[in-house]
């Protein structure tokens, strides 16, 4: 049953903003392709505002470079709430369920043909990760003495140069968080998607879903976080909102983006 949002709202104590007649939540996000852009929107962005009217509540993201959101959390009490954060992080609080999933995996130029459906079938292959990518995925480690090479850098041009020139075969990633990085590449140089100098690229999730969390600084928001979260979920809500995040890339990513 979906909650009275007058009641909701009421129930997230110490979450205001003075003078604007709204209840609103402040949130500490970080600037990161597919969730938050320079104007703190993206993909985990429109899921946060859907969870929130859910609630009755508006969210308010104060955007940082990344990491230094999980600083701002810790520092300035006046954020009631900090996404996305990682169970590794260290960051206090009371850690939401996951509001949404992401899906990685490798991308390769498509005309190399490659049939790859697993981890396995990257042995012989010439490999570029990013930094920590073989301790998220165990797969991934288990094979590397059968890789032909394995070094890792972080997205952007590095990466897409490697897999242009042959130096890498594919390229362990976010397959959202490269196709945004790739097509806004093509976009500033005013160039055509499929050309030499920016080849098609195929996306293929290889590994397991992984969700974010948000971690609050009082648990009775957290609660009520999760119980939003659970209704919007259950209602497609979410789906519907990120949806336009994710389409414009689908020529990359395909239908491998998880709905929420």
């Amino acid at each position: 049953m979906k909650w009275s949002a007058t009641i909701l709202s009421l129930c997230f104590f110490g979450i205001s903003a003075p003078g604007n007649g709204a209840d609103e939540i402040k949130i500490a996000v970080p600037t990161l392709s597919g969730h938050f852009d320079e104007t703190a929107d993206g993909r985990s962005a429109a899921a946060l505002r859907t969870v929130f009217a859910e609630c009755g509540l508006k969210a308010r993201f104060v955007s940082h470079r990344w990491g230094q959101h999980w600083q701002a959390f810790e520092k300035d009490k006046s954020f009631d709430a900090v996404a996305i954060v990682w169970d590794t992080a260290g960051v206090s609080g009371f850690a939401s369920n996951d509001f949404i999933h992401q899906k990685n995996g490798i991308v390769f130029m498509t005309d190399r043909g490659f049939d790859i459906k697993t981890a396995a079938d990257l042995k012989g292959l010439k490999i570029l990760g990013f930094g920590g990518a073989t301790q998220m995925f165990p797969e991934l480690a288990e094979i590397l003495p059968e890789l032909e090479n394995y070094w890792e850098a972080p997205p952007g041009f590095a990466a897409t140069q490697a897999l242009v020139n042959g130096s890498a075969d594919a390229f362990i990633t976010d397959g959202l968080i490269f196709a945004i990085d790739y097509m806004g590449r093509i976009k500033k140089t005013g160039a055509t998607y499929g050309d030499s100098l920016w080849p098609k690229m195929t996306f293929v999730g290889l590994f397991d879903e992984n969700g974010d969390k948000m971690h609050f600084r009082r648990e009775n928001d957290r609660d009520q976080f999760n119980g939003c979260l659970a209704a919007a979920q259950a209602s497609g809500a979410i789906a519907a909102a990120t949806k336009p995040y994710v389409t414009p890339f689908s020529d990359i990513v395909g239908n491998q983006v998880p709905a929420q």
